[in-house]
């Protein structure tokens, strides 16, 4: 017998050792299946069990047992929410450009960036969720470490927020407080910027989401200057940090539509540094109106508007449209006077599906957004619109980021399929011209990333900002891998040559991306 208590053990070892490693159900198993094998050996050796007393086989059992135990014990892994989700994001992509300027000198080079995000996601009741987000992007050779220093690669929290739901009993009703990205309607006001490193708001969302409708109440701090810390009290300072509130309805008792009806205002109070609003201008950055080129430190502008937009079931195989309009009216101050803000904006999208197999589409897409008057108003101002996507409308005015968002006209047609469902091709393209000159000197007020002039007087002339053709793929290599490329083919016409001293030769952009989802 003393030989079967010695093998009962080296099993026991045998399998107790790697199951630290496994999760409590398996580990279980893999013992129950221990006690099986066991007895499979005892009826084989009935005759050398006859020897052995019943008080032997109760203490394996219970050496068996008591090996449980304690194995369940060191594995057991302790939290105070029920589940904890990890999530991520791995971005990688590599671009370039070719063509010249107005000074004869190239603009040729290709560059590399990349963006890496990882998520916890804590679930502590059913209606307790709290969620971080860590971002890091950089470019290739920024914070590498092949000089022996070093690495200087920023991490950032893009995200840091604390949901509540079923508030008051009620399953409509919940908050969200925190670091926080914002994604409302089709985008045009907020929007994720999922195609840069992305925006995400300081404040609290309350919503109310019911199967008739949806109403989203919002606070929100803007990037400012003069930002209150908070970290202690005091009569000293203002407390006058830039804020945004909006209130943002959807109807959905529509079939196979929505309808948003909202209002957004910017508390822009300026204060040190000369701050401004703190509004973002453009889908490349956050940049704020009353520093750009020192115009001013104080903006309080309402922007209030509609959109409806849905699908056709019935006709071909869908037909999608989305239109939306926007008003925006207040003031800007700025040193030597103050500006009103009264400018329209209206987009329109029109699409028509004619295969369900095939995905194949044709769109054509609209915006009009009121540029600046010569003397006393300023033009639209874009708030958080995505201008890219890595998903739905991909490149919105074009790969090249070189239409503008406001003082516009532009029209745009494309079409895109899927040859294979892995694959998606699609070619688009544009022109834009400008919705309001300026003959004056100007006052330096552009911002080349996007063309956005806000201000009057900026010397822009009554041309054309010219044509972009797109050329662009998607290849889904699995459910969360995906590859992406693109090339934009520029003629650039007076306002663009002006706004971005490039000539009037072919410009060409490009890219190719993998981006990695989990």
């Amino acid at each position: 017998m003393r030989k079967w208590k010695i093998l009962a053990a080296a099993l026991a070892v045998a399998y107790a050792t790697p199951s630290y490693a496994q999760t409590q159900e398996e580990f279980s198993r893999e013992l129950e299946g221990l006690k099986a094998r066991m007895a499979a050996y005892e009826s084989e050796n009935a005759a050398l069990r006859a020897q052995v007393s019943g008080q032997d086989d109760a203490a394996l059992e219970q050496q068996i047992n008591a090996l449980k135990e304690r194995a369940l014990a060191n594995t057991a892994v302790k939290s105070g929410a029920n589940s904890v989700t990890l999530s991520g994001e791995f971005r990688f992509r590599s671009s370039w450009s070719l063509g010249d300027l107005l000074n004869s000198q190239e603009h040729d080079g290709a560059w590399n960036d990349a963006m890496v995000r990882l998520g916890f996601q804590y679930d502590f009741t059913r209606d307790v969720t709290a969620y971080a987000e860590l971002q890091s992007h950089w470019a290739f050779g920024d914070g590498a470490t092949t000089d022996f220093g070093e690495s200087n690669t920023n991490v950032v929290l893009h995200q840091g927020w604390l949901e509540v739901r079923n508030i008051f009993n009620r399953p409509e009703f919940s908050s969200r407080t925190g670091r926080q990205e914002i994604v409302l309607g089709n985008q045009f006001q907020f929007g994720n910027a999922d195609w840069y490193n992305g925006w995400a708001f300081d404040g609290t969302r309350w919503d109310w989401d019911s199967e008739s409708f949806s109403l989203s109440a919002i606070f929100a701090r803007l990037d400012s200057i003069d930002r209150d810390i908070n970290q202690f009290p005091s009569a000293l300072n203002p407390h006058d940090d830039d804020e945004l509130y909006s209130l943002y309805f959807t109807l959905k008792t529509i079939k196979n539509h929505q309808l948003d009806l909202y209002w957004i205002y910017i508390n822009g109070h300026g204060g040190a540094g000369g701050s401004g609003s703190g509004i973002s201008i453009g889908a490349l950055g956050t940049n704020q109106v009353g520093t750009q080129g020192g115009f001013g430190s104080t903006a309080y502008y309402h922007t209030v508007g509609a959109r409806i937009g849905g699908v056709l079931p019935d006709v071909a195989a869908g037909l999608d449209w989305n239109v939306e309009f926007a008003y925006q009216f207040g003031d800007q101050q700025f040193a030597g006077g103050e500006l009103d803000i009264d400018a329209f904006a209206l987009e329109a999208e029109l699409g028509l599906t004619f295969s369900k197999d095939s995905m194949f589409r044709i769109y054509a897409r609209f915006l009009w957004a009121e540029g600046p008057n010569d003397n006393d108003e300023l033009g639209y101002i874009p708030l958080y619109p995505n201008r890219h996507s890595n998903g739905g409308f991909r490149a919105r005015y074009g790969i090249a980021d070189l239409i503008p968002m406001t003082n516009v006209v532009t029209v745009q047609l494309g079409l895109h399929f899927d040859p294979d469902p892995a694959w998606t091709l699609g070619i688009t393209g544009l022109w834009a011209t400008t919705d309001e000159s300026s003959s004056g000197a100007g006052n330096g007020f552009t911002q080349a990333a996007t063309g956005n002039n806000i201000l009057p007087g900026n010397g822009v002339p009554d041309e054309d900002y010219g044509w972009e053709i797109d050329v662009w793929g998607e290849y889904r290599y699995s459910d969360h891998l995906v590859f992406n490329a693109g090339v934009a083919f520029v003629f650039a016409d007076d306002a663009a040559e002006a706004l971005y001293g490039i000539d009037d030769d072919l410009q060409f952009y490009g890219y190719i991306q993998a981006r990695l989802l989990f």
